[in-house]
């Protein structure tokens, strides 16, 4: 029996990167289970206290999972299982778009989906009880150090087109409340300027609506699951696929039991699609309008997507009684202040339910990256401080990498703080009628805690 211990390397102080689960070791536990059998392994999860959790758990093999903004974090953790001698396996976003930052600590970097990958993995430390480079030459899909210490990576995996063929998720490690997530897709048609999650899936490609249902019963009737929250890029990127799911949670009698939040793009919300949203008990609609100037929403998206049709969007929500939240990024390199105002007027003039603001952050895999890149602000070398690239501004803003070549760090912190003032207060203003409202009191308690650490640091 193999001991396998997997660091979920996150902030755990911070209420939103535990606010769920990690699905992504979920669904490599169900992989692994499924070939080896039940009895193969015996698993545990930790989000921190990590030597703690050596000490007691006397693993055998370590994963790790990171995204870039917490890839320092991962590289610590690395060093403190290596010096006990215990091989270490990281995998996610980050090693997926810098496989070269693979820290001496680390054995093996999984690049790109792992669920066929761990299974190769350890079918080679189950026979010889470690990882030979001979060996994890012929395994798709890795970087790795050569006996000389030098890195190589093996050629690409490719993706899995058949998701039915994935094992559905293992979340009998997690804690989880009433409130549950999970993905019917990977993937998005579009490409963003900063969004690193089309990038890393690369294809579209979908669960058909049979396993999504199955998948949403299974949490209803064994997971006690009344809220589940699909966190696709976009949930309705194949409408044929979105009205079956819709039809056949109808002819299962699974409607009205549970309600449901999804993303979406403004382009995509038609009368039709609202209607089916109404129809299958969605409550809750994010919405990526990251801003309230056109120009700058098409260096962000890209053509095809207009203010307009974010205003539109965001008010066919509303008037069928869908609650429509969005996020903002503010920054562009070129972005003036009067077009941040811009959007901070469209936000007040919209009618959101809730709404999150950003600074424009570069993250591997994208234009903004390469951008950054170019200009110096950034590197893939072991002089980069990755929690620079941290998604909440308000953290750190001291040391958050700043795209724009128009306003100063203290000039984009003075606009950050206005947006912030006024989320505040529009925020809780709508919070009394959001369908999360139930939710409140343990995000609220994780909040204060929260801040009650950064004011003592």
């Amino acid at each position: 029996m193999i001991k396998f211990l997997w660091i979920n390397a996150i902030d755990s102080s911070s209420e939103v990167e535990t606010r769920y689960p990690n699905l992504g070791i979920g669904y490599l536990v169900a992989s692994l289970k499924r070939f080896f059998g039940d009895d193969a392994f015996v698993f545990q999860v930790v989000n921190a206290d990590i030597d703690a959790a050596l000490d007691r758990f006397h693993p055998d093999v370590v994963g790790i999972s990171a995204v870039s903004q917490n890839y320092g974090r991962a590289v610590r953790y690395a060093d403190e299982v290596h010096q006990r001698g215990i091989p270490v396996l990281v995998g996610g976003v980050h090693i997926s778009f810098l496989p070269e930052t693979l820290s001496p600590a680390m054995t093996v970097g999984c690049i790109g989906e792992g669920e066929d990958t761990i299974i190769e993995l350890m079918q080679i430390f189950r026979d010889v009880r470690c990882f030979e480079p001979k060996r994890l030459a012929g395994i798709a899909g890795i970087i790795y150090h050569a006996a000389d210490g030098s890195l190589l990576k093996t050629q690409p995996r490719p993706p899995q087109m058949n998701l039915d063929m994935l094992a559905v998720p293992d979340r009998s490690l997690f804690k989880e409340s009433s409130h549950t997530y999970l993905f019917t897709s990977r993937g998005c048609p579009y490409r963003c300027s900063f969004c690193a999650s089309s990038r890393f899936w690369d294809s579209v490609r979908f669960f058909s609506a049979e396993r999504v249902v199955s998948e949403v019963e299974m949490l209803v009737e064994k997971s006690g699951a009344s809220f589940i929250s699909f966190f696709d890029d976009l949930f309705v990127a194949d409408k044929k696929r979105f009205f079956k799911i819709v039809d056949l949670l109808e002819q299962g009698n699974v409607i009205g039991k549970v309600k449901f939040s999804c993303s979406l793009r403004a382009n995509t919300v038609t009368e039709d699609i609202v209607s089916g949203l109404k129809r299958m008990g969605v409550v809750s609609v994010g919405m990526g309008l990251e801003s309230g100037n056109q120009r700058v929403l098409t260096w962000l998206k890209g053509a095809g997507i207009t203010v307009e049709q974010n205003r539109r969007a965001v008010a066919l929500l509303q008037n069928n009684g869908i609650m429509a939240n969005a996020s903002f990024v503010i920054g562009a390199p070129d972005e003036t202040e009067t077009e941040i105002q811009d959007t901070l007027k469209f936000i007040k003039s919209v009618g959101l339910g809730l709404f999150d603001v950003y600074v424009l952050t570069p993250f591997p895999g994208t234009p903004v990256w390469d951008l950054a890149k170019s200009r110096g602000l950034v590197s893939d070398g072991a002089d980069m401080d990755w929690s620079s690239l941290n998604v909440n501004f308000e953290v750190s803003p001291h040391k958050a990498i700043i795209l724009s070549e128009v306003l100063s760090r203290s000039e984009i912190v003075r606009l950050y703080g206005k947006f912030r003032r006024y989320r505040l207060f529009h925020n809780v203003m709508m919070i009394w009628r959001h369908p999360m409202l139930a939710d409140l009191p343990r995000y609220a308690f994780k909040l204060l805690r929260e801040k009650i650490r950064r004011i003592g640091q």
